[in-house]
């Protein structure tokens, strides 16, 4: 791989500048196009017809695109801030895009639904073995009572666990 000298760094310095391009994007900017311009120059070209290319593919156009796309993607207005987690904050809402977000947002879904799920059978199974060994039912009794309540439990955790799925299914991908 060909290795750029100062002198040709300081020429796609100067044309970022005459670009306009943001400051927290800089270094990544003149990064990727001196990569560019070293894998042009290892194919065979001479760096002035490589510099060409790149300046060419990192026009005033595309340097304005990846600012604004910067500026939309990654920087929050204080109602987001104000709304974000702590997740939101260190990501800045990067993971959106390819639905990991959505996928650690239903983690506490998740946990409820099992946990709901959980003290709905122990209670139901409490009721159910105190009524087999006393031998008599009544839904008006306690044990009647935590049945009900184990049972209602259940019911919303197997509700809840069904509309996520359906969800999931038939979610639209922005």
């Amino acid at each position: 791989m060909e290795k750029l000298n100062p002198q040709q760094v300081e020429i796609l310095y100067r044309h970022l500048v005459w670009n306009g391009t943001d400051e927290a994007l800089f270094e990544e900017l003149l990064d990727h196009l001196a990569c560019e311009v070293e894998h042009y120059m290892w194919i065979g070209l001479p760096f002035e017809t490589a510099l060409e290319k790149v300046q060419l593919e990192a026009n005033a156009k595309a340097v304005k695109h990846l600012r604004k796309t910067y500026q939309i993607e990654l920087t929050m207005n204080e109602e987001q801030l104000r709304k974000a987690d702590l997740d939101d904050i260190v990501f800045q809402f990067r993971n959106k895009a390819y639905g990991a977000y959505d996928l650690r947002q239903e983690y506490r879904n998740s946990l409820r639904t099992a946990l709901l799920m959980t003290v709905g059978m122990v209670l139901m199974m409490m009721a159910l073995l105190t009524t087999v060994s006393t031998g008599k039912w009544t839904y008006l009794s306690v044990w009647g009572l935590v049945w009900t309540v184990g049972l209602l439990s259940f019911s919303y955790a197997v509700g809840t666990c069904i509309r996520q799925r359906i969800q999931q299914r038939y979610r639209i991908v922005r």
